[in-house]
């Protein structure tokens, strides 16, 4: 008899044999069959430490009603706590010196305040001036894909989220085009196969700390129209649960904006491309009506579900339906699982513009729901406009190929051919 070498003896009957910490095992994509059976007979699941890092297990809650419900619970900390030294958002501990001091790993109030004082940077005005630039930029890189006929078009849609969160941070265009290779080593596009950091991502991460804290300083002594001003000079008021903002909080936070800023819309790109293509009624059918846009890019995002999860940590007991949450455990917020919720989307694995209403947890919930929503939801509607302006259809022409990643979907290769619109007559 064979062994499946990814069948854990430990782990729950339920999840027949899938270790959710096994990054391999996501190679093809989001595994939507194996949260579907959770949903079913698991809401509430005690995964075992697998190839934790730490060698400690996690809770793992698969419904969208528990998921919003835990995303919204102060005692689940983005931080850590529960006597737990350290904590962060993947299913590993961050590193000790980055919860409580990235964005993203911080808890209210401080969380909140300085959420809202970037506000401005990413507010209605700011993404008006930005949304006439970026609509160039893609229409231009758009007409260079469909004259080639042919392209990986995860690859190179990936430009466009660079280009996009370059002009909103204010980097200059001669460094524009290292950022984009930072961008695409640091979130593992060329050597993410490995499924791990590799020596060269982790040397790029301080070349691109570094550049923030010199960029950050440039814009604290001569501010302009971007959000790197906004984070240079902005300061919390009053500011009594830590003090003022420290230079650590803005680089880290410069380093979170810049990578999260392209990782989340490269994906949501590609994988909503992907969608339209292996859906061709849909693609149709936007293309004879644009007014349903706006729902094709939420439909996208409740699809494409670009984070597949967040982890919390319990700063304090408490219950889940059945579960004894302790102090401490770790608990997985599965944000792809809860966009397919049966009890809360029909037919929710049939992608459908017309869909309506479509309350996705896409860019999660809560506190900590995604600061750069709308900027998502500008990007994906100008690539698609660029789309349905030039292209008549598109097809794979090859194999997809997936990143080894739970905490991220990414799609490393999509070759796609472009058939031209007909021109006006």
């Amino acid at each position: 008899m064979t062994t499946d070498p990814h069948r854990d003896p430990q782990l729950p009957a339920v999840l027949d044999g899938f270790d959710l910490t096994d990054q391999a095992r996501f190679s093809s994509g989001f595994p939507h069959e194996v949260f579907a059976q959770l949903r079913r007979d698991a809401h509430v699941l005690f995964h075992p430490p697998g190839h934790s890092a730490d060698g400690v297990g996690f809770w793992v809650l698969s419904k969208h009603a528990d998921v919003r419900a835990a995303a919204e619970e102060p005692a689940l900390s983005s931080s850590g706590g529960g006597g737990r030294p350290h904590g962060g958002t993947h299913l590993d501990d961050a590193r000790p010196e980055l919860p409580g001091v990235m964005i993203n790993m911080m808890d209210d109030p401080r969380h909140r305040d300085f959420k809202d004082a970037l506000s401005p940077g990413l507010g209605p005005q700011a993404l008006a001036a930005l949304e006439a630039k970026l609509r160039a930029y893609t229409a231009e890189l758009v007409a260079g894909l469909v004259a080639r006929g042919t392209c990986d078009f995860a690859a190179d849609s990936a430009a466009i989220g660079t280009h996009a969160i370059a002009l909103l941070l204010g980097i200059p265009p001669q460094d524009r085009p290292v950022l984009a290779e930072w961008t695409e080593v640091l979130m593992g596009f060329d050597d993410r196969e490995a499924g791990q950091p590799t020596e060269r991502s982790r040397a790029l991460h301080m070349d691109l700390f570094r550049y923030g804290s010199r960029l950050l300083a440039e814009k604290r002594a001569a501010p302009s129209d971007d959000l790197t001003s906004v984070l240079a000079r902005v300061e919390l008021a009053g500011a009594p649960d830590g003090g003022p903002l420290t230079d650590r909080e803005r680089q880290t936070t410069f380093c979170l904006m810049a990578l999260a800023g392209t990782e989340s819309t490269r994906n949501a790109i590609a994988a909503g491309v992907l969608a339209l293509i292996q859906h061709p009624d849909q693609w149709r059918a936007l293309r004879a009506d644009r007014s349903l846009l706006p729902g094709a890019v939420e439909e996208i995002l409740r699809w494409s579900s670009p984070t597949p999860y967040n982890r919390r940590t319990a700063t304090r007991d408490l219950r889940i339906r059945d579960a004894e949450i302790c102090a401490g455990d770790k608990v997985t917020l599965w944000w792809s699982s809860a966009n397919r919720d049966e009890d809360v989307f029909a037919a929710p694995f049939t992608f459908d513009i017309r869909r309506g209403p479509n309350p996705h947890l896409a860019f999660g919930a809560g506190t900590h729901g995604c600061f750069g929503a709308q900027l998502g939801r500008l990007e994906l509607r100008v690539v698609l406009e660029a789309l349905l302006d030039q292209v008549q259809s598109l097809e794979l022409t090859g194999p997809l190929v997936w990143a080894p990643s739970n905490k991220h979907t990414v799609l490393l290769r999509m070759p796609t051919a472009l058939t031209p619109a007909a021109r006006p007559a």
